[in-house]
């Protein structure tokens, strides 16, 4: 009668021991799903991250990324341009730098040092293609002191004024960004309107 008993509370106890471990990895999926996945990995940024400039009236997507957890030399952004949603990737080795941009499941990428102006480059989200940035900028419609003012600013090594156009390029010494010069140029009392200039490819005239 006691085994009969034992045995009734053994079969009994099966389903529960089944249920808990089944509650246990439902609720593990829970966690698991609703973490953030800034949480899950590190490396992810949101939209405010991403630096977005301004070329030829075209928003491009300045590379690398990067993030303060990026120490391994990866770094992975999410964001939106162009109405599209992009996963832009960057990994550094001791001899280059690779950047991966994914749009609309479509894998771009691209190669460069990892310093100097052949670093420096962006991804254009309308024509889905990187572009190579040239080492100087463009301010519109500045002259005199405050022309001066953002030579000195961003350090210029060399002006060209094309008075007529109402612009003017300032060459950049090798260590600073095109990108973060035009912030520079902008942060100054004249707010003054800066922007990029790209890389083309050079014409053989016959």
């Amino acid at each position: 009668m006691l085994q009969k008993k034992a045995n009734m509370a053994a079969i009994q106890f099966i389903p529960l021991v089944y249920f808990g471990r089944c509650l246990y990895a439902f609720t593990i999926l829970v966690i698991v799903t609703l973490v953030p996945s800034q949480e899950l990995h590190g490396l992810v940024q949101d939209t405010r991250d991403a630096r977005v400039e301004t070329a030829e009236g075209r928003q491009l997507l300045i590379l690398p990324v990067s993030t303060p957890e990026s120490n391994s030399g990866t770094a992975e952004l999410r964001t939106q341009l162009a109405s599209v949603d992009i996963l832009a990737q960057s990994f550094e080795s001791p001899s280059h730098r690779t950047h991966v941009v994914y749009v609309e499941g479509a894998e771009h990428r691209a190669v460069t040092p990892l310093q100097g102006p052949g670093a420096w480059i962006a991804f254009d989200p309308a024509r889905r293609r990187f572009e190579s940035l040239l080492p100087s900028i463009r301010v519109e419609l500045v002259t005199g002191r405050q022309l001066d003012a953002v030579v000195e600013t961003v350090g210029a090594t060399n002006v060209e004024v094309f008075s007529s156009l109402g612009f003017t390029i300032l060459y950049l010494p090798s260590n600073l960004h095109p990108a973060d010069a035009v912030v520079l140029a902008r942060r100054l009392p004249s707010q003054t309107n800066a922007s990029l200039r790209l890389r083309r490819p050079q014409i053989e005239w016959r």
